[in-house]
């Protein structure tokens, strides 16, 4: 139950709108602080933080037709990596949105950027990697997804830190 009441919100919006988004475009979720949300000092807790972008990464493929286009080959997306920078505090009953935008892709990873905003001020910024995974741990490539969307789109150009960091979950354990 921990977000499930803003799931459902944020996915029924995303799976029964009229109008589909690109997959470059910036998505957005809005929502406030709610008491449940702070930990005992007093501001939205760490883990919240990546609840909500769980959430915002849920509304991005469900605005772009990605989670239908993947769901029908069995495709899954994985968690490989993300990392936090926390700027400032979010405190109860603050609003705010969780900006999304697909950054970039590499050969099996993409790559996405989330920035917590409140009024005019960003307070946490996100860097994700995921990677898609088929039935049977089959390897889904980048080009793979884009084929099954219908879309020819060439990276944007990475990030040398970001690069490091893809070249890190290559390497074999």
């Amino acid at each position: 139950m921990n977000l499930f009441f803003r799931f459902l919100r944020i996915m029924l919006a995303a799976m029964f709108t009229w109008r589909r988004t690109s997959l470059m475009d910036l998505h957005t979720i809005r929502s406030k602080v709610w008491l449940g949300d702070q930990d005992p000092m007093g501001h939205m807790t760490n883990s919240r933080y990546s609840s909500f972008t769980d959430l915002a990464i849920m509304n991005y493929m469900g605005r772009t037709g990605a989670l239908r286009a993947f769901r029908k080959r069995g495709w899954l997306p994985v968690i490989q990596y993300e990392s936090f920078f926390y700027h400032r505090m979010l405190r109860y009953p603050q609003p705010f949105e969780v900006q999304t935008r697909l950054a970039g892709w590499g050969d099996t990873h993409l790559v996405f950027r989330h920035e917590f905003i409140s009024g005019e001020r960003i307070h946490a910024t996100s860097l994700m990697i995921a990677r898609l995974t088929g039935r049977k741990k089959t390897r889904v490539t980048a080009a793979m997804a884009m084929e099954a969307m219908g879309l020819t789109l060439e990276s944007p150009p990475l990030d040398p830190q970001v690069l490091d960091i893809l070249r890190e979950l290559k390497a074999p354990a």
